[in-house]
């Protein structure tokens, strides 16, 4: 359970009374504690990725929204770009961490050094899920429109991905693509971690993990332009 003091707390830092505080609750217990807590297997239905699984469509549509109608000029391809930085795990993750969400989500005791970006950036989701549900879309909007307004106004030119710059960098120099290799996949099936190496532009092989191969490559290719600004 989570306390009526955390609870409330959070729906101070969110501006939104819910009215079922229980679906506040299901959209920040994580499966990893109904598990060790609760003797439930990975069969049994969470909730948590429920809420996750409707979040993520509201939170997609809601950014649409906001964005058609807040960049008129803009034409598809900008917009696409717009909103797939503004929805990507690396950006919810960012949304979670200036919302404290680590301080009220519950997960698995043996997560405790492991909190990472995938269980925050879906906490995010679960919780624009329960948003939804308990005072419908214009709530979830307005969360959202709140939450995310800051960074609307990021140019396109700033949200191009680290993979992005990298093969870009790296077809200038060498007119070659990075080498991504999976290394390893370990963990549960619920919250794997994925490693893999990079071999790019002469540099010793770089090794990264992540949440997903994805995110392990974007980790990757984050360090590699890191360490071509230090040259």
């Amino acid at each position: 359970m989570i306390t009526k003091k955390k609870i409330n707390q959070l729906e101070e830092i969110i501006s939104y009374k819910f009215k079922d505080k229980k679906l506040l609750e299901n959209a920040l217990m994580h499966p990893s504690y109904i598990t060790e807590n609760q003797k439930k297997t990975l069969k049994d239905v969470s909730e948590f990725e429920r809420l996750e699984f409707l979040g993520d469509r509201v939170l997609g549509l809601a950014i649409s929204s906001i964005i058609y109608k807040k960049f008129s000029k803009n034409n598809e391809g900008d917009l696409s770009k717009k909103l797939s930085y503004l929805v990507q795990k690396n950006f919810l993750y960012k949304i979670s961490t200036n919302l404290e969400i680590d301080r009220f989500l519950k997960f698995s005791s043996k997560k405790s050094n492991k909190m990472n970006i995938s269980i925050l950036s879906d906490s995010i989701e679960s919780l624009i899920g329960a948003l939804y549900l308990d005072g419908g879309f214009m709530s979830a909007k307005k969360f959202i429109n709140s939450t995310w307004g800051p960074y609307l106004d990021i140019e396109n030119k700033n949200m191009q991905d680290s993979k992005t710059k990298l093969q870009e960098l790296s077809q200038q120099k060498q007119k070659k693509l990075p080498e991504y290799h999976l290394v390893k996949k370990e963990g549960p099936s619920h919250s794997p971690t994925f490693t893999i190496s990079l071999k790019v532009l002469n540099l010793k092989k770089i090794i990264s993990s992540g949440s997903s191969i994805r995110d392990a490559e974007k980790n990757a290719a984050s360090i590699a332009l890191k360490l071509i600004n230090e040259q």
